[in-house]
């Protein structure tokens, strides 16, 4: 791999180089007007306060981050999604010198006939990152960028691990708008989870989706719950659900139930009655329910693919495919949650093992590399301040917490569905490390307004 060389054409990606000279010239001055950017935000919104500090941080975490992202991925991977993307782009971006009606229909219309006679004669094995419409996104979007970056693969990762720390920081301004005497525990949650600062340092859909999710959070706030900009702010929340569609569906479909028990829970404090006031809760919960299968209904009524049988399939194609993967590289990485009916009642049975797989698991003793050790660190350390809440306040007392919070209502509900996604279709620690890392800041949240709760409490009785 030589270093000091522009590139210049797909050849050079496919060669296995991915750094060139494009990189060590466009990549610092982006990273420079990336500080550039953040310090200017916090010294004309924060200056003197706390949220300075941790802004200016979280730029430097998150830059460090996306660095070790590449670093690892290049010289460990060497190879991956994130590169496959590269080699996308490149080709689109040679192909568009050739025919541009063709780029056209791949980056728009790509199961189109015209589109797959061009993947099929031109695109060859990569062809099949376009037939897959989240993965097209990034690549559209990194299409588009790489002009501005001269095909710059360092700085495109920087620019996804940019967005993504707008989301973190979105989703920081919004919690401790409402708990500011936890700061420093909701800047850990929302700035510094290692696992989602590396896995959103690059050019993959998961920078893209937690940035949305940030961002999404932030406009449902500031649309329904504190009345300001709510024109502008449901735009917002608009452009974030049909984005994180296009990429992730059972995000929304996870934080659709979540956020509609959040804002009518918060409308819950301006009923005067107590009767009221007491059943409106359980009502709440059902409607809840009630609305998220209304979406998934209707969903599936607009789409096929976002059925309730179309999801099953998709989720046994990717436990199938991860599990051949990994028995195929030698793995043992690969979990399994026994025999799964692929029904309702199946998902139900092994609903409480899919969970504990993304919270707590991979264990110590089940990382068999070292970077899984991470992902088992983060795990023991969510088991821990699980039980120490529980311990604390009992298990009664924290579920009458939880009753209380509309916020750890919505942390958590978030949470569990997610977790369960993501546990149900992953059935490879490796992946279920990325793929997990967006209810990873909700969780934290969560038991930090309990672990706060259980604290005034104690401070009562005594």
């Amino acid at each position: 791999m030589y270093l000091f060389g522009l590139i210049t054409n797909t050849e050079d990606v496919f060669n296995n180089q991915f750094l060139f000279l494009n990189d060590f010239i466009f990549g610092p001055l982006y990273l420079y007007l990336w500080y550039s950017v953040v310090k200017n935000v916090a010294e004309k919104y924060y200056k003197g306060t706390i949220h300075h500090t941790y802004l200016m941080y979280a730029f430097k975490v998150k830059a460090a981050s996306s660095i070790a992202f590449m670093l690892i991925f290049i010289f460990y991977y060497g190879g991956g999604d994130t590169f496959a993307y590269l080699c996308n782009v490149m080709q689109l971006k040679d192909y568009l010198l050739i025919d541009p009606t063709g780029t056209y229909n791949m980056l728009f219309r790509p199961n189109s006939f015209d589109a797959h006679y061009v993947m099929d004669s031109y695109m060859l094995a990569q062809g099949s990152y376009l037939t897959d419409d989240s993965s097209r996104i990034v690549i559209l979007i990194s299409f588009f960028l790489s002009y501005l970056c001269m095909s710059s693969y360092v700085t495109l990762c920087f620019m996804y691990a940019s967005f993504c720390m707008i989301g973190g920081w979105k989703l920081y301004v919004t919690f401790v708008d409402m708990y500011p005497q936890l700061h420093r525990e909701i800047a850990i949650a929302c700035l510094f989870i290692p696992s989602v600062c590396f896995w959103g340092g690059g050019q993959l859909k998961d920078p893209v989706c937690m940035g949305f999710v940030g961002i999404f959070t932030n406009a449902v706030y500031e649309a329904f719950l504190k009345k300001r900009n709510v024109g502008k702010n449901i735009f917002i929340v608009i452009v974030s659900v049909y984005s994180i569609m296009q990429i992730k569906v059972y995000i929304i479909l996870a934080f659709a139930p979540a956020v509609a028990l959040w804002v009518f829970s918060r409308y819950r404090y301006t009923i005067k009655s107590p009767f009221i006031k007491t059943i409106i809760g359980p009502i709440m919960m059902v409607v809840g329910g009630g609305l998220s299968v209304l979406i998934l209904t209707q969903m599936g009524k607009v789409a096929e693919r976002y059925s309730f049988d179309q999801m099953m399939r998709t989720a046994q194609d990717t436990q199938n495919w991860l599990i051949t993967s990994s028995q195929m590289s030698g793995s043992t990485s690969f979990y399994t949650l026994g025999d799964i009916d692929f029904s309702l009642m199946g998902m139900i049975k092994v609903f409480p093992a899919a969970v504990n797989v993304s919270l707590f698991r991979p264990y110590f003793w089940e990382s068999d590399k070292p970077i899984l050790l991470l992902s088992a660190l983060e795990g023991f350390i969510f088991f821990a301040i699980t039980v120490r809440q529980i311990f604390k306040a009992g298990f009664i007392g924290t579920l009458k917490q939880i009753s209380d919070n509309p916020e750890v209502q919505f942390c958590l509900i978030f949470s569990i569905i997610f977790a369960f996604a993501v546990g149900f279709t992953s059935f490879n620690f490796g992946a279920l490390a990325r793929y997990k890392i967006p209810f990873m800041p909700f969780y934290l949240l969560a038991f930090f307004i309990l672990a706060d709760s259980t604290k005034k409490l104690e401070k009562q009785k005594k």
